[in-house]
């Protein structure tokens, strides 16, 4: 019988889903302060975060898969994402949330892929839409495709 692996993760609550990233993924989960704006950026490039003596570019989740505006609010939070190319000019990027994620355990037996009929948006950001537990929609965020996103927009 095989082993039901566990994978430590984050539910990031995003305006119009919750996304599940790894833990491993995540650098740190910060509130939403020194963020400097970008002039004439894409609706999804809120700025940068000024982080650890660093600039890290902040992305919106909802702006990039809905084509919605997002905004930073007093209860928003900004998780710092490790990059998972090997460019050491590019070592984190950030994805802002609603509010605190919760932490979760996530097992095959937990994910069950959701069905056309729930599949919301496109899937530009996503790798997977799930439905954990029979009962909470999520997608499986594809950190590729975020850090290609700002790539490909010179940020």
């Amino acid at each position: 019988m095989a082993e039901n692996k566990v994978i430590k993760s984050l539910l990031l609550p995003m305006k119009t889903s919750s996304v599940i990233v790894p833990n491993t993924a995540i650098a740190e989960i910060v509130s939403v302060e020194h963020v400097l704006p970008v002039n004439d950026a894409p609706s999804w490039m809120l700025g940068y975060l000024s982080w650890r003596r660093r600039s890290v570019p902040l992305l919106s989740f909802d702006a990039v898969q809905q084509g919605e505006p997002d905004f930073l609010t007093p209860s928003s939070k900004i998780a710092v994402l490790y990059s998972i190319s090997d460019d050491e000019t590019f070592p984190y990027m950030a994805l802002l949330m609603q509010r605190a994620p919760k932490v979760i355990n996530v097992t095959d037996d937990m994910i069950k892929q959701a069905g056309a009929e729930q599949n919301s948006g496109n899937v530009k950001l996503v790798l997977q839409n799930v439905v954990l537990n029979g009962e909470t929609k999520a997608d499986i965020l594809d950190l590729k495709a975020v850090e290609a996103t700002f790539k490909k927009a010179g940020y």
